[in-house]
Formats: C-alpha cells, structure tokens, sequence
C-alpha cells in the first residue's frame, strides 16, 4: 500500500475503540465528579458549568483552565482514572490491519498520554506507533484548532502536511487538519455528521480500505 503520504495521525477517543464502548461515558462521570467536587457545585451546576464550557472552549479541560485556573495534569490524572479492562473491547483484526499499512503513524489525542498508553496497551497496537502526541503537547490549543496541527507537526520532524492523514471520529477535527494541508478520514457510523463529504468509514478496521481512496 504505497501511496503519496507518509504519516498517519489517528486520534484515540471513539477512534481506535468503537464509540458504544462506554469508556466516554466513565470519563464523562468523572469530569462531573472533579467537577462538583473540585469547585463545590451541586450536581445541577456541575452539569450546566460542564455544557457551557464545552460549548465555548470545545473541551471542559480548556474552561477549566482558563475560567478557574484548574492544573490541567491534575485535571487529565483525575478524569482518566477509569477501569478500562471491561470497556474496551478485544479487536483481533486491528494487530493485522496496522502491521500491513507501512506509513509512520502516531496517536493525536486530546486525552492524556496516560490515557493512550493504556489504551495501546489493551489493544495490543503499541508498537505499532512511533509515538503519541498529547494533550499537553499542544499548548494552548487543542485538536478542534487549527493551530494545532502545524504544533503537531513540528513535534515528528516537521514534516510536509501533504503527507499527513488525520484519522478522526470529528468532523470538525478533519475540518480543521484539512484547513491546515493535511488529509482526512472520518471514522463515524452516522453518515449525518459528515455535511463536507470526507472520506468516511464506520470503524478503524476499514482503515486500509480508506487509505486506498486518498
């Protein structure tokens, strides 16, 4: 599978694990706790601070930060204390599927390389990946931002963008790497939430097949 590009960024949430997994959901729960703890809300505040912040800063993390000053490592440790062994699923193929695609590919995430790691771990992928960007790496920004990927970049080598791919499950994440040069695949299984027509596929297992289209 040669081909003109050779760098493969592949985000983690709802990406390398399918989005029904749950893991969300257990990271969800724990933002709200550290959340209604950390600044002493009842559950009713934490839920609208949570939303609002999202929707203004495109993470809870960032709003945190800005609007209260919160340790984002002590943010990312607290909320990624999650048991992930019954939540992610075994995936068989993927070991296969990576191994036959010889492009260099990293994980971009806007979780935690603690996160990631298990993550990679559980799957049985790690090796697979020359190296994870995190979070952290990109500061200030996070992937919904444009500037946050020539950031990336700089980070493996600087590389041309041309001969990056994004893997995603956010259209607006592909949006933005694609503003930036880049190339997208959409890994979502709503063809509704893909209104700039990217290259879609339903799982990372159809990864190969995406590739092929690029």
């Amino acid at each position: 599978m040669q081909n003109s590009f050779t760098i493969l960024l592949i985000d983690l949430y709802r990406t390398m694990y399918p989005f029904e997994s749950g893991v969300w959901d257990a990271i969800g729960a724990r933002i709200h706790i550290f959340i209604r703890k950390r600044l002493d809300l009842s559950d009713e505040e934490a839920l609208a601070l949570r939303t609002r912040l999202r929707a203004q800063y495109k993470t809870t993390m960032r709003g945190l930060n800005t609007e209260f000053g919160i340790d984002e490592a002590e943010y990312l440790q607290f909320v990624h204390d999650v048991d992930l062994t019954e939540l992610i699923p075994p995936n068989p193929t993927l070991p296969g599927l990576l191994s036959a695609i010889p492009q260099t590919k990293y994980i971009f995430t806007n979780a935690s390389r603690f996160h990631a790691e298990r993550v990679l771990q559980l799957l049985k992928v790690r090796h697979f990946f020359t190296g994870i960007i995190d979070v952290s790496m990109i500061d200030p920004y996070t992937k919904f931002e444009r500037e946050a990927f020539p950031t990336a970049l700089k980070l493996i080598g600087d590389p041309a963008p041309v001969e990056c791919v994004m893997v995603d499950d956010e259209e607006e994440i592909i949006d933005r790497a694609m503003e930036s040069g880049l190339r997208g695949i959409l890994v979502n299984k709503n063809p509704q939430q893909n209104g700039h027509n990217h290259i879609q596929i339903p799982t990372i297992n159809q990864l190969d097949q995406a590739l092929l289209q690029l």
